[in-house]
């Protein structure tokens, strides 16, 4: 069974657009008139229940509860929620309208087209040491064609750490070089900036391209210099840490930026990105990218391309989580030395690091122990790290320096201490430290307590056990978007409105309202009210069709999700694979669905049904042809009616299901002539 969509639980907070805050009850049949439906029922506040029909699942979002707080039920009946929500989806608009403004910006600003030379191309990259993934490949070819085009790249690539992220930025480097244009890689720590550096220099080797390194460690009378070169195109690559985004730093013809791993930048850095490099390809790479880059991918304002897939001989790391012990951390440092492997112990508190460390020396007297933190002086930090790669440590007592840019193959062991003080992105960044070649990796998350964790600490360990695979990244930023919320979308500040309404109602609107305003439908009611079908008719997979009541949970969830006839075509095919033939009542379900979602596309607000009459009513700026339908009324005047407000049909069926048929073949004709 797919599992993209979250079945709701029993008692479960949820939240409906219309009445807002209950907890989901579970489902019951209705019998009325010799019609069936199945229904949701949610409890409200004095124990008021609501039995929700299941075509109306698209009005009910999943409640994020946070750590620490209690959830107030809403009452219904009451105005309250309709003037918290009549804000709510104001802001939304507005959040909708100065994202649809800042793209538009970038898509408007002609970049710069990039031609491939083919055989240099193909020459540089026979320089690569290892065979190509098949998502490697398929990255490759998404980033080479955005860079072709006239309009500036803004594309996200995610994929976990040593799944070949920055071979892929080399290749774009080298495509831009050959264009004659600079190149910027803007990192978040002098160690992964001096990492790049070696490695480009490395990769670049055979070709006259001028590499240069720009971080805290760089002597004023050298970046004095670099401006110099920068200017006169004396340097093609540029690597630094936030230093290259000052605003004394004047290219001479820049033409793309590399931004890696972003979520270790804040937003007043991605904001100085947007002013500096206005027309310019940007390419961002990520292993967990953060729910605010995640939000805007899914509202298809960026580009997004994931490696999924690890490079051959990658074992997953083991993943445990234990409660603070001194002898379980002996016992995992002696093991790890014995396979002739090096640790780190992960210790974020500089203040304390020397005594933390001087207490390991003493417990593992038989370990050669250092330590690394970025207070160090530069030239000091360069020789720890340099002695723990020739292996002249076993333990490198570290904070989270190493979360970005360590590539040492050798260690096969990580031990955090205070794991619980981290997010799920640094967490996985973290692990991902380990585990670089075929043999077996252990990442070890410490806490003090099990007990006194809050509810979104152990959400986020949890979510770590449960995704130990190898290319879980992805996976795991949705994870974090769901337990922290997309945060304020366009700034820096967290949005109030997230946490009283929940990110999936949140998300769901704001979708809608991009949607509309990318179609320059600035009329259409953008909430998730879009069409009320009162169509009297069963409706519903029969339980001698569909046992399992959470199975047809999931099925209408997944119907009401989504918006187009060619998904609902194939969801219906891949149900009758499983179950057989469709039943009457659950044929009628799906001829509903394509009537609600041609409805909607024609600004329909409510269509009711009985067996001789029923009406149609419009949202404002109906998209119908009015023209033709006048013709079509006055060659059977007896049949129809019209008002301002409705159009009426008088009509005789054989039976419901020829009707709502009628319904739906007549709504498609009116689509295929509607006004554009």
């Amino acid at each position: 069974m797919e599992t993209n969509i979250k079945i709701f639980q029993k008692n479960q907070t949820i939240i409906h657009y219309k009445y807002g805050i209950g907890r989901y009850k579970g489902m019951c049949l209705i019998k009325n008139n010799n019609k069936e439906m199945e229904f949701l029922i949610i409890m409200y506040a004095n124990q008021t229940k609501l039995y929700v029909p299941i075509t109306s699942l698209s009005l009910i979002s999943i409640y994020p509860e946070f750590s620490g707080t209690v959830t107030s039920l809403n009452t219904l009946g009451q105005e309250i929620w309709n003037k918290e929500k009549k804000k709510f989806t104001k802001k939304i608009y507005d959040i909708a309208l100065q994202l649809i403004n800042t793209y538009a910006k970038r898509k408007v600003q002609l970049g710069f087209s990039f031609k491939k030379n083919k055989i240099q191309y193909k020459k540089f990259c026979k320089y690569f040491p290892y065979k190509e993934t098949k998502d490697q490949k398929k990255v490759i070819q998404e980033v080479l064609k955005d860079m072709s085009k006239k309009e500036a790249m803004d594309r996200l690539i995610c994929g976990d750490v040593g799944f070949g992220k920055t071979e892929i930025a080399m290749r774009a480097s080298f495509i831009a070089i050959n264009n004659k244009k600079q190149v910027a890689i803007l990192v978040p720590t002098t160690l992964l900036a001096q990492q790049h550096f070696k490695n480009f220099k490395k990769r670049f080797n055979t070709y006259s391209t001028k590499i240069k390194i720009l971080t805290r460690f760089t002597k004023k009378k050298e970046i004095k210099k670099i401006l110099e070169q920068l200017q006169t195109k004396k340097i093609d690559i540029l690597i630094g840490t936030h230093k290259i985004l000052s605003h004394n730093i004047i290219w001479k013809n820049l033409g793309l930026l590399v931004v890696d791993e972003e979520h270790r930048f804040g937003v007043s850095h991605k904001e100085m990105i947007k002013k500096l490099y206005v027309n310019i390809d940007i390419l961002t790479l990520t292993a967990t990218p953060i729910p605010r880059t995640l939000s805007l991918t899914t509202l298809g304002l960026r580009n997004v391309s994931i490696i999924a897939k690890p490079p051959k001989k990658r074992i997953p790391i083991k993943t445990f989580i234990k409660k603070y012990d001194i002898l379980t951390i002996r016992k995992i440092i002696l093991k790890a030395i014995k396979k002739k492997g090096q640790i780190y112990y992960l210790y974020n508190k500089v203040k304390d690091i020397e005594n933390k460390t001087i207490k390991l020396k003493k417990l593992i007297p038989e370990a050669k122990i250092c330590i690394g933190h970025g207070q160090m002086s530069g030239q000091k930090l360069k020789t720890v790290m340099k002695d723990f790669i020739l292996y002249k440590f076993d333990v490198l007592v570290c904070t989270t320096i190493i979360d970005t840019g360590i590539d040492i193959s050798n260690v096969n062991t990580i031990i955090i201490e205070n794991a619980d003080k981290f997010g799920i992105s640094q967490l996985h960044q973290l692990r991902g430290r380990v585990g670089r070649t075929s043999h077996q990796a252990y990442a070890w998350f410490f806490v003090n307590s099990y007990k006194k964790l809050t509810k979104n600490s152990k959400k986020r360990l949890n979510a770590l056990i449960e995704s130990q695979f190898l290319g879980s990244g992805f996976k795991l930023s949705i994870k974090d978007s769901e337990i922290r919320g997309t945060g304020e979308i366009l700034g820096t500040s967290q949005s109030g409105h997230i946490e009283k309404f929940g990110i999936n109602l949140y998300k769901k609107l704001l979708q809608n309202a991009i949607e509309n305003l990318k179609k320059n439908d600035l009329f259409h009611n953008f909430s998730l009210e879009t069409i009320d079908l009162d169509l009297n008719i069963s409706a519903l997979f029969p339980k001698n069709y569909i046992q399992n009541i959470h199975i047809r949970l999931f099925y209408y969830q997944k119907i009401s999700e989504i918006k187009n006839l060619k998904e609902l075509k194939k969801l219906k095919k891949n149900i009758c694979n499983i179950y057989g033939i469709l039943p009457i009542f659950a044929n009628n379900l799906f001829v509903l669905e394509k009537i609600r979602i041609i409805g909607s596309n024609l600004n329909i607000k409510k269509i009711y049904s009985r067996s001789k009459l029923g009406y149609i009513t419009f949202f404002q700026n109906p998209k119908i042809n009015f023209s033709w339908l006048s013709k079509e009324i006055l060659k059977n005047p007896l049949k129809w009616k019209i008002t301002p407000e409705k159009i009426y049909f008088y009509r005789q069926f054989e039976n419901d299901e020829k009707r709502i048929f009628w319904y739906y073949k007549w709504l498609k004709k009116v689509y295929l002539l509607r006004k554009i």
